[in-house]
C-alpha cells in the first residue's frame, strides 16, 4: 500500500499528534496535510434564532451568533495553518492546508483518497455538535476507502506491531502493510489470529510475510470479540494494532468498542 498523504483533521493543532504524524510522512516519503473542519450543522445551529449555548467558565446562558461562530472557526483555522506550517518547515516535509466545510464524516471522506492515512485524536475537541471519534474513523474508511490511524495526543506509533487477522482476503493488505513497518522501523510483528486454527493454516504468503519481518509472533485462537482482542494485544504489549473493516468478522460495535478502549494506537484499513 503506497501511503502518499498524512492528513491531521480537527479544529485545533495538536502537537503530538502533528509530531506523530510528521514522523510518519517522513517515514513514508509523504506529504503532510490539515484538512480543517468547519461544521455545517453548528453553523446552521447559530443561524437559528432561538440558539444558545452555556458558557464553560461562567455557566450562564448566552445567545449563540453565526458571526462569533464563524470568528471562532477563522481564529483555530489560522492558529493550526501556523502551527503544522511551523512544524512542516522544521522537518522539511511538505506540507498543505485546506478548510473544509461540512458534515465531520462525510467531508473527510469526499476530501480522502485510498492512498491517504489520516489521524484522528481521541482527545480532538470539535467547535459543533460531536459524532464520536470511534464511529468517524470507521465510517470514513467505509466511505472513502483511506486509512485511518486513531490515537491519543501525545502517543507515538512503535513496535511491537499487531494485526488481526481471521483469514479475509482483504486482510492481507493490511498485514502487508504492518509488516512493511515492522520492517522500517525496525519492530516485531504480532498476528492475532482470530478463531481456531494454527499456523499450519495460514497461507503462504502470510507465512512468508512472518518469516520477513525481523521478528514475529503467532497467537492462535483469540476469540473474535473486542475485549478478547485487546487483552492479547495489552499481553504483547503492542505500540499499534491493525485492522481491516471490509469483511471483517467482527461487527461495527465491536472495532468500535477496540478503538475506544485500546492502550495503543489502532490502525483501520478497508
Amino acid at each position: 500500500m503506497r501511503i502518499e498523504r498524512i492528513v491531521l483533521f480537527g479544529q485545533a493543532f495538536s502537537e503530538g499528534g502533528a509530531e506523530a504524524a510528521a514522523e510518519l510522512a517522513a517515514r513514508f516519503e509523504a506529504k503532510l496535510a490539515y484538512l480543517f473542519l468547519e461544521d455545517s450543522n453548528l453553523l446552521r445551529l447559530a443561524g437559528l434564532p432561538f440558539a444558545s449555548e452555556i458558557g464553560i467558565d461562567s455557566a450562564c446562558w448566552h445567545e449563540l451568533e453565526l458571526s462569533t461562530i464563524e470568528r471562532t472557526l477563522r481564529t483555530l483555522a489560522s492558529q493550526a495553518q501556523e502551527a503544522v506550517s511551523s512544524v512542516a518547515r522544521r522537518l522539511r516535509i511538505p506540507w498543505s492546508f485546506q478548510v473544509l466545510r461540512g458534515i465531520p464524516s462525510q467531508a473527510l471522506s469526499e476530501a480522502a483518497s485510498a492512498t491517504d492515512l489520516i489521524l484522528l485524536l481521541r482527545s480532538q475537541l470539535y467547535v459543533g455538535i460531536p459524532t464520536r471519534g470511534e464511529a468517524l474513523a470507521r465510517e470514513i474508511v467505509s466511505r472513502s476507502g483511506a486509512a485511518v490511524l486513531y490515537l491519543s495526543d501525545g502517543t507515538p506509533v512503535q513496535p511491537p506491531f499487531g494485526v488481526v487477522y481471521s483469514g479475509k482476503p482483504s486482510e492481507v493488505r493490511t498485514l502487508r502493510l504492518v509488516a512493511a513497518l515492522a520492517r522500517d522501523f525496525p519492530g516485531k510483528l504480532v498476528v492475532l489470529s482470530l478463531g481456531p486454527g494454527g499456523g499450519g493454516s495460514l497461507d503462504p504468503e502470510i507465512q512468508e510475510l512472518l518469516q520477513d519481518a525481523p521478528s514475529s509472533t503467532l497467537r492462535t485462537g483469540i476469540p473474535p470479540k473486542a475485549q478478547r482482542i485487546l487483552t492479547a494485544a495489552a499481553h504483547e504489549g503492542l505500540g499499534l494494532l491493525a485492522l481491516s473493516i471490509g469483511d471483517s468478522p467482527l461487527p461495527p460495535e465491536e472495532i468500535e468498542s477496540i478503538c475506544a478502549k485500546a492502550l495503543c494506537p489502532i490502525l483501520l484499513l478497508p
